[in-house]
């Protein structure tokens, strides 16, 4: 699979992951405003009760066909009480969730970045090979092999039995 084909497919389970994690965290936070409501009801403790009474307002205003099914499904958190499993039976899906979310969504950043930096090295390797044709440098291919270029290189040197050396 190409490079480029790879960072689409991660570009489009980042999207949906994106997607996915708004509506855990929209989970996360209806369990927990309703767990508050539940904490602060019938408290004579007035930021509790003005606590509650902004809640009230927030199911009022949200009381609307799809989202009052969903006030009256998602279970809220328990605040109260000495049940751990409960607590966290509520808390642990939606992070679950979050955490698999990241992994799509890091995953499309480090693919994207390593892109980016392949492509700045190509462009890089580019312009100095168009630097070298302006100098008059010759370049090689780099499938090339150490024959071609020993055959194509121009030695000017005398042979050593031509010199003092070999007389």
């Amino acid at each position: 699979m190409k490079f480029t084909d790879k960072l689409k497919k991660s570009k489009k389970r980042s999207r949906l992951a994106y997607i996915v994690a708004f509506l855990a965290i929209a989970y996360f936070l209806m369990t927990s405003i309703k767990g508050i409501y539940f904490w602060t009801d019938g408290s004579s403790f007035p930021p509790a009760e003005s606590i509650n009474s902004g809640i009230k307002w927030l199911f009022s205003k949200t009381w609307k066909f799809p989202i009052s099914n969903l006030w009256e499904v998602i279970p809220a958190i328990p605040f109260e009480g000495r049940d751990i499993l409960s607590f966290y039976k509520v808390i642990v899906p939606p992070a679950v969730v979050l955490v698999i979310c990241a992994l799509f969504i890091t995953d499309y950043r480090a693919l994207r970045s390593k892109f980016y930096e392949l492509k700045a090295e190509i462009e890089k390797e580019l312009t100095l090979r168009e630097m070298r044709k302006d100098a008059g440098l010759e370049t090689l291919s780099e499938s090339a092999s150490i024959d071609v270029v020993i055959s194509n290189a121009t030695n000017n040197d005398p042979a050593w039995h031509n010199t003092g050396w070999g007389k």
